[in-house]
């Protein structure tokens, strides 16, 4: 499933909070490991982007 993934399992990670643009981190992270993530980079981008109010009320 390729839907900004990578930002939706870091804004419902219980372990720590949601900060800028993490959902790209992650599936950075996670493509180094296996490579497929590199395709929901664009849409976790557009997500991370969307969510900034919400990361900059949370830091």
């Amino acid at each position: 499933m390729l839907t900004g993934s990578g930002t939706i399992v870091q804004l419902v990670n219980p372990t720590k909070k949601y900060d800028i643009y993490s959902g790209m981190i992650y599936d950075w992270e996670q493509a180094q490991k296996w490579g497929l993530p590199i395709l929901d980079l664009p849409l976790s981008f557009l997500l991370d982007t969307a969510l900034l109010p919400y990361a900059w009320s949370q830091n």
